[in-house]
């Protein structure tokens, strides 16, 4: 583990790692336990416990070095156990993503990439009953997006990766390599470094993608996910116009950000890194 794994862990709570692994579950189906201990920067030990906690719950199911989502997560079941374990990073997640919906204006064109804080922003803008046009690869923020009337959608296709809401792969990628967008609302998986990073070579490069076919870029980054390792880079969080994140964000972070020239928005403040636009 690298030095920066035993600060990161003891910033969360059980329940927030519990959140985190499964929202970390959420995005991909299965992970192993490596993955995780990486992502939360914990022991082995500590995410064993977690999961042990959570298969007791229904919530995941063991597997040979790593997880799957359980019965109740599969279901989407709301019971109070589930809020009580999802609901310490939900309220984030809802802030984060109210926060980014009100950089769109109608009449825009906007990416959604597949992620539970895009997914609230998404929310969000259904509800502010905004008149745009949404192009998303996934299938839960499609569901959501259809049920307004306001909202021109566009669903690139792909194959759905099994235990996942993504499509990915052909003929989306081939959509989105000739559209020009107003906006792309950017999920992570984990930064690093002053990079946007993930697990995995070809999310990275679908997130490089999206990032092509826009004009305005922005992340939307639960605290949480700073400073956890990535396999792979994406791209410098520079290139993004505003990058989006919950107060939880720690003062050390917030600090090396604002070293980078990174532009920050912390929901529930008005606290904003200050830096110069670059010239575009």
């Amino acid at each position: 583990m690298t030095s920066t794994a035993a600060p990161r862990a003891e910033r969360l709570l059980p329940r927030q790692r519990q959140s985190f692994i499964l929202d970390v579950l959420t995005e991909h189906g299965v992970v192993s336990l490596q993955h995780l201990a990486e992502r939360l920067g914990a022991s082995f030990s500590t995410v064993r416990r977690d999961l042990d906690d959570l298969e007791s719950r229904k919530l995941v199911e063991r597997t040979h070095g790593g997880a799957i989502l359980g019965s109740l997560s599969k279901a989407h079941v709301e019971t109070e156990e589930t809020r009580a374990t999802s609901g310490a990073m939900k309220g984030a997640k809802e802030a984060i993503g109210r926060l980014a919906a009100h950089r769109v204006r109608e009449g825009d064109s906007v990416i959604f990439d597949s992620s539970t804080t895009v997914l609230e922003a998404a929310r969000a803008i259904v509800q502010a009953r905004l008149r745009i046009t949404a192009v998303t690869n996934n299938i839960r923020i499609a569901d959501l997006m259809s049920t307004s009337d306001n909202i021109r959608l566009i669903i690139p296709g792909g194959t759905r990766r099994p235990g996942t809401n993504l499509l990915a792969g052909e003929p989306g990628d081939s959509f989105l390599s000739h559209l020009h967008a107003d906006i792309a609302l950017i999920g992570a998986q984990s930064a690093s470094g002053g990079m946007l990073t993930d697990s995995r070579i070809e999310s990275a490069s679908a997130k490089r993608l999206l990032m092509k076919a826009v004009r305005t870029k922005y992340l939307l980054i639960d605290s949480w996910k700073f400073g956890g390792p990535g396999f792979c880079d994406v791209v410098p969080l520079s290139d993004f116009d505003e990058v989006f994140t919950d107060a939880g964000l720690p003062e050390e972070e917030r600090k090396d950000l604002e070293r980078r020239g990174v532009f920050v928005r912390i929901e529930g403040s008005e606290a904003v890194v200050p830096v110069q636009k670059r010239a575009t």
